[in-house]
């Protein structure tokens, strides 16, 4: 990797009536766009690309100095946004995205979430204007209106007390002071700024592309195509599913060929934990002993909750492994908790050793450190014998996961 400063995007801000900087656009300057075509491939990477740039390399709150970012969000970004906190960003719905059932219920979704929606270059087109009852900001290029509309007509036919309006392309003091006058609140242009380069240096993006992962896999509200969907964006991924599927023969009558059909055949639950274990054994930056350790704690919690019948083991399973997301995502607990969403009893368990799973993970962790003086009371119905067999039991199953995933 190296340490020459490159390109990764462009800053240009946005100001209120009043002149004053309110929120930055981030635009994408290493992805060329040729054609409408090439929009959805092509801008999916470049929002990629700025995504990663400003959360990733450079920190967002050094772009923004804590301002709202907007960035284009593609159709697949949309289904599948960023794992960052809603303050920080503003999801702008691209011009030719269309407002079809599924794009808008995920433009809800984000809504829900906290984050602020922006419909981008709206013109007056008839189809486009089916966004306006679920965005927050509309976004007009004065340059560019259909023909019989104006900058001004735009707000007088559609403007609600919920919509913001921003005028984009201005570049004189005389567009400034008309599209005040017209009703615009929020401006953006050349006459104010052109986009300000940004350079810094391209870090390993494995970690951001593992959290977005793990956020989707783990949201329990996502359905099983979900989930295949987000495991199938990733191809090293998809390719470490299929080799594991058909390695471990789960349930198998034919050869697994598609990542849903593993998904089918396995399960969500076992699906769901063999693509926790996979993608973090993508961040080839960490020591491998670190991904044995996770194993060994999940394997150890699964093994304590199956011993006494009463938690859900594939829940246990995942709290010892996510114990030391920390070390491998390099963000204190606490943050990755609530960047991936987890579940109250999961995060409870995780930073407190607090509920049910929480008893159960100080325990794997005593038992995976080998602190046998500090296992001071036991859970029902297991011994300390039972403790050093399923110690051992864990090592030889990491062992064995390790080999089909292809990770040893």
């Amino acid at each position: 990797m190296s340490d020459t400063p490159t390109l990764l995007m462009a800053r240009q801000p946005i100001l209120n009536s009043k002149g004053k900087t309110v929120a930055y656009e981030l635009l994408c300057r290493s992805v060329a766009i040729n054609s409408l075509e090439s929009q959805d491939t092509d801008g999916t990477m470049a929002t990629g690309e700025v995504i990663i740039g400003a959360f990733h390399d450079l920190g967002i709150d050094t772009i923004t100095s804590g301002l709202p970012a907007f960035v284009n969000l593609t159709e697949s970004w949309l289904s599948s946004p960023p794992p960052v906190k809603a303050n920080k960003l503003v999801c702008e719905v691209l011009e030719y995205i269309p407002p079809n059932t599924t794009n808008i219920e995920a433009v809800q979704q984000l809504r829900a979430q906290g984050f602020k929606v922006a419909l981008d270059d709206y013109t007056g087109d008839a189809e486009q204007s089916k966004w306006l009852p679920y965005v927050d900001i509309v976004k007009v290029d004065i340059s560019d209106i259909v023909e019989g509309q104006s900058s001004a007509s735009l707000i007088q036919r559609h403007q609600n007390d919920t919509l913001v309006w921003l005028a984009e392309k201005v570049e004189t003091l005389e567009e400034f002071k008309r599209c005040a006058a017209e009703g615009y609140s929020l401006f953006q242009g050349y006459f104010f700024s052109r986009p300000a380069p940004l350079f810094g240096t391209r870090k390993n993006d494995s970690q951001f592309a593992v959290m977005r992962l793990l956020k989707t896999i783990n949201n329990e509200e996502n359905t099983m195509l979900d989930i295949s969907n987000a495991i199938q964006s990733d191809p090293q991924l998809s390719y470490r599913i299929l080799q594991f599927m058909n390695s471990a023969s789960v349930a198998k009558i034919t050869e697994i060929t598609s990542v849903h059909h593993a998904a089918t055949m396995a399960g969500v639950d076992r699906i769901k934990s063999w693509a926790n274990m996979l993608a973090l054994g993508r961040l080839d930056n960490k020591p491998r002993a670190l991904l044995e350790q996770a194993l060994s704690r999940a394997y150890i919690c699964q093994m304590l909750v199956k011993k006494q019948n009463i938690l859900d083991q594939h829940t246990a399973y995942t709290t010892g492994m996510f114990s030391l997301l920390d070390a491998f995502i390099d963000l204190p607990l606490a943050e990755v908790c609530t960047t991936l969403e987890l579940s109250t009893t999961m995060t409870d368990a995780l930073l407190n050793h607090e509920g049910g799973y929480g008893q159960i993970l100080q325990l794997a962790i005593a038992i995976n450190k080998g602190n046998w003086t500090q296992i001071n009371t036991l859970p029902q119905n297991i011994s300390i014998p039972d403790l050093a067999d399923i110690q051992s039991k864990a090592f030889s199953e990491v062992s064995q996961q390790l080999i089909l995933s292809g990770l040893n």
